[in-house]
């Protein structure tokens, strides 16, 4: 699971330019890794918003815990 702190990381990267910058000055192979990382998060945000939005709006509404052991999100 991501941490917080990451994401406002790379938010605080992408609000202050230097994400922008960063990619201006890297080589060709540095910036096709840095489009490939952002196309990632990209679909994760778009499936995480499918996702809890299913769960947040289920007919029951917010649907329990799943019975399993531990989640990484209660570990993080």
């Amino acid at each position: 699971m991501l941490k917080t702190q990451d994401l406002q990381q790379f938010k605080h990267l992408l609000e202050s330019g230097a994400w922008a910058d960063a990619f201006a000055n890297a080589g060709e192979e540095l910036r096709l890794e840095m489009i490939e990382k952002v196309e990632l998060l990209l679909e994760a945000a778009d499936l995480a918003d499918r996702v809890v939005g299913e769960v947040l709006f289920s007919k029951d509404g917010m649907a329990p815990p799943a019975p399993a052991a531990a989640s990484s999100l209660e570990r993080d």
